[in-house]
């Protein structure tokens, strides 16, 4: 291995000298990496502080004077004229020379970037596609590791407070604050789509850095790289993707001019990332205890005395509204853990296929939910607000009728009684009424049969009266399907062949959904 000159050699900037014991011409000469120089001959010399594999087109924003860039090539520009300007901007910011990896994205070299390399005395170097850049890291840490104590320090401590977390169950801003004060930084972990905090009682950086960090993924063709250098007005700030199960990003905040070993952020984020995990795991268990306690609510096993006290245990007091989603799974996830995350108490269970919420209306106004309805594009009813537990059946049955008042192919949120259409029942008392006028003797038969008329009845419906596709639906022969709606119509006195009579058995079905509380 060639031991580097006493001297600053030509041509290195002074910012990049001594900062590593390891140079670029030492990583050539090792044979089992299979580098090849092809330009920045003159260059070699430039010592190594760290190597960072990059997939930023703007490396020299966020890297340090003395790092290493190894690329599987993509980040390099197609234009010769601005594949020099690549190599210029690398070469201005010190940066020890560009690895670019064997690789089909990876476009035509240029003579004129080679040339600019030469004149910047810039190493570029071929990597061998059998070398992975893992190897490179590993022996410029090993070759730096007093230079590097102090990053290694960072990340032992680092360690250290995912221990204590685990040990002293710290809540999740303690933790974050405390992770904040290892790298002199304020860190806020967000969802990058919802621009919400992750952690409880963790802030959220302002719009204007959401508008940031749209831009940049946006220069990355839609995808967050590994870290991004976000600037609004003077202001400086990191980001780099948390690895979590669901969409998380680490904004950090330098309280100085100094920003942060990206080998320590990155330890950061993976201990992010177990605490994302274990907000998660309490979000589950606090909506699986609400669940429990709504159901039973719902069908009467508690004394109303027992409930009020049951509820108030729970901070759910004043003024209560009842929201009936029609949404997607992962969508009511992030409504409970936003809400988790905010403080907010809330019990969230399901009726059949709709998600059931009930919440303070001063936690919730209709304008978030009514922005939240938009951005997740579901359909949502709400209730009046009651404050007596007696009334939770009544506000379940008003959200879901209002629910019911949306046209399934649309989204939008409608409070009770601002969306009945005029054929429909306009009341709970009407919409059993109805029901019970046109489908009683088809629910009597059912009870006293334990047959299935009713829920026939419907699946032929939904199916456009095919009755290949209702017994396909509910598993059962055309021919059962065919003596089963024979039945209906001589219990209920109405034709299929009619439309007024469909109409009037499809409307009496969305009135018995609507007057029941449980399915």
């Amino acid at each position: 291995m060639t031991t580097p000159p006493a001297t600053q050699p030509a041509g290195i900037p002074r910012t990049t000298a001594g900062l590593g014991k390891i140079s670029v011409r030492d990583l050539v000469e090792l044979r089992h990496l299979q580098a090849t120089t092809l330009a920045g001959m003159s260059g070699l010399d430039r010592r190594v502080s760290w190597a960072h594999v990059s997939d930023a087109f703007d490396p020299w924003n966020w890297l340090d004077p003395g790092d290493l860039v190894l690329t599987c090539g993509y980040i390099v520009p197609e234009e010769p004229q601005d594949q020099v300007r690549f190599v210029e901007k690398l070469a201005e910011a010190g940066l020890s020379g560009l690895v670019i990896g064997e690789d089909k994205r990876c476009p035509t070299i240029s003579s004129e970037m080679l040339e600019a390399a030469d004149r910047a005395d810039f190493p570029l170097i071929k990597g061998a596609h059998t070398v992975g850049f893992a190897q490179y890291v590993r022996f410029v840490a090993v070759a730096n590791a007093k230079e590097e104590n102090q990053s290694f320090t960072k990340i032992a401590r680092v360690h250290g407070e995912v221990m204590a977390s685990l040990r002293e169950e710290l809540a999740g801003t303690e933790f974050v604050d405390r992770l904040s004060n290892v790298v002199n930084c304020t860190l806020q972990v967000v969802d990058p789509d919802l621009w919400e905090s992750l952690i409880p009682g963790g802030g959220t950086p302002g719009p204007e850095w959401k508008n940031a960090y749209d831009e940049e993924v946006g220069r990355s063709s839609g995808r967050a790289p590994f870290v991004m250098n976000l600037i609004v007005d003077d202001k400086v700030a990191l980001a780099m993707p948390v690895p979590s199960e669901r969409s998380a990003c680490l904004i950090a905040f330098p309280d100085g001019e100094t920003k942060p070993p990206l080998a320590v952020l990155h330890q950061i984020a993976a201990a992010c990332g177990l605490e994302i995990g274990r907000v998660d795991a309490t979000v589950e268990r606090y909506r699986r205890s609400g669940a429990g306690l709504l159901n039973d609510a719902l069908v009467g096993r508690f004394d109303p005395v027992v409930l009020t006290e049951l509820f108030r245990e729970r901070r759910l007091q004043g003024d209560l509204r009842v929201l009936a989603i029609d949404g997607r799974p992962d969508a009511i996830d992030k409504l409970a853990r936003s809400w988790l995350i905010r403080r907010i108490p809330f019990l969230l269970g399901e009726i059949g296929q709709v998600a059931v919420a009930v919440v303070r209306s001063e936690d919730v106004p209709t304008s978030v939910l009514e922005e939240r309805t938009a951005l997740e594009r579901w359909r949502a009813g709400l209730s009046d607000t009651f404050g007596d537990t007696g009334n939770l059946g009544d506000a379940v049955r008003q959200a879901r009728w209002a629910l019911e008042t949306i046209n399934p192919e649309s989204s939008a949120l409608v409070p009770y009684g601002q969306g009945s259409p005029t054929f429909l029942p306009r009341t709970l008392a009407e919409s059993k009424l109805t029901a019970d006028r046109v489908l009683g003797p088809l629910m009597e038969y059912d009870r006293e049969q334990g047959t299935e008329l009713v829920k026939t009845l419907q699946a032929y419906l939904e199916c456009d009266r095919s009755p290949s596709r209702t017994a396909e639906l509910l598993y059962i022969h055309t021919q059962t399907v065919n003596y089963r709606m024979a039945r209906v119509q001589e219990l209920t006195g109405r034709s299929m062949r009619s439309t007024g009579d469909v109409s009037e058995l499809w409307f009496a079905l969305r009135a018995l959904a609507l007057s029941q509380t449980v399915q």
